[in-house]
């Protein structure tokens, strides 16, 4: 098989992952008129329900695609999930919705596991950066490419399922083209390696993931919100609601190239969280909507490096063919942080304010940084 190919569906893979959930968090109002709630903090709920149910199915989504191929298995998980965010779109209760987003985190949890396995299974460890920058930059341009679709399809026709069916069908057609594509692997029918936890290293791994997707879906959730509630800005203004997602994917290939290059992930990914710190800072402090926007770019970009150097250390902690399983360990404790944020910023903003609430979690980023320090990196091998 062509990799060309490989990480053509993995990026759509990635941006379907990220824009499905990214269409809930940009069309919130209609979806909580839908289910007659007007309180952001219970309908951060339902985001919270969704990354339960992802988090789950991160070691044993790993573990499927070990046995019966990446390809397939993702496919499967992007079909399933499709169905289930369609479903979310219908008018029910409150209480519905939250089990189908359980159900629809469930099936979207191998997802990652498995591209990060497929992506692996076709490139080499000192070229994995820029393989991992081309997945990346599908799927943070899905914020960027939502908003403007969503709501142009809205306007169209104003019921909340018109344009979620678009991103549905997209869905389904790429899964269906995954689950049938044809690719080799090394199937792996052993139990799970739990000696691996003995390894302190994978321990403080978790950790950091957690500090950075906690990060990340501070603003994959509620940024909209922020720009509404912050600055009065209106849905649909595309400089404030998709320019920083647009960089951010073209930040996601610049930064695959440098730390293929550079072979410092460790030093890279330190100096990116210090100034995500400081970044954090300057959103607390300067109310300035263009600020604003600077700093979100700037945090939003940082945090690929982060992203691309987890990706590859996580295949290094047990090696190639069973990146899958670290992989799904990683994104167990990163999804700790996707089920916790959305929560965490919607309560701590309505008690403390969005300045102090930004100020606290600047913090993050810095200790994040400081584990990365502690962290033994192994040195770049060829596969």
């Amino acid at each position: 098989m062509k990799r060309v190919p490989i990480i053509v569906l993995a990026a759509l893979a990635g941006f379907f992952a990220l824009g499905d959930r990214y269409a809930i968090s940009v069309m919130y109002t209609q979806f909580m008129t839908n289910y007659g709630i007007s309180s952001k903090v219970i309908f951060s709920i339902l985001f919270s329900s969704f990354y339960i149910g992802y988090t789950i199915m991160q070691i044993p989504g790993g573990k499927l695609s070990e046995r019966f191929g990446p390809a397939r298995i993702s496919g499967i998980s992007l079909v399933l999930w499709s169905i289930f965010l369609l479903l979310l779109t219908e008018e029910r209760s409150f209480g519905e919705a939250v089990v189908l987003a359980f159900l629809m985190g469930l099936s979207q949890g191998p997802i990652f596991p498995s591209i990060m396995f497929l992506v692996r299974l076709h490139y080499d460890d000192e070229e994995y950066g820029k393989a991992t920058g081309y997945v990346s930059f599908l799927a943070d341009m899905s914020p960027a490419v939502v908003p403007f679709v969503a709501f142009s399809l809205f306007k169209l026709e104003p019921v909340l399922i018109f344009p979620i069916a678009i991103f549905v069908v997209a869905g389904i057609i790429t899964g269906t083209i995954l689950t049938f594509l044809k690719t080799e692997f090394k199937k792996i029918e052993q139990k799970a390696r739990w000696s691996i936890l003995r390894n302190p290293n994978l321990w403080i791994f978790g950790v950091t993931f957690f500090l950075y997707d906690f990060l990340f879906y501070v603003f994959l959730t509620w940024y909209p919100s922020f720009l509404v509630d912050r600055y009065g800005i209106e849905q649909g203004n595309f400089v404030f609601y998709s320019a920083p997602w647009i960089l951010m994917g073209f930040t996601a290939i610049i930064s695959g190239y440098i730390l293929d290059r550079a072979k410092r992930d460790a030093v890279i990914t330190v100096a990116s969280y210090f100034v995500l710190f400081f970044s954090m800072i300057s959103i607390a402090f300067f109310h300035n909507q263009y600020i604003f926007l600077i700093m979100v770019t700037v945090i939003l970009s940082l945090l690929n490096p982060i992203l691309l150097s987890s990706w590859r250390y996580s295949t290094r902690l047990a090696g190639k063919d069973s990146s899958a399983l670290v992989g799904g360990w990683m994104n167990s404790w990163g999804n700790l942080g996707g089920i916790a944020a959305p929560f965490a910023t919607a309560s701590i903003a309505s008690l403390v304010g969005l300045n102090s609430m930004f100020l606290y979690f600047s913090f993050l980023s810095l200790i994040a940084g400081i584990l990365w320090i502690l962290l033994k990196v192994r040195p770049y091998e060829k596969s």
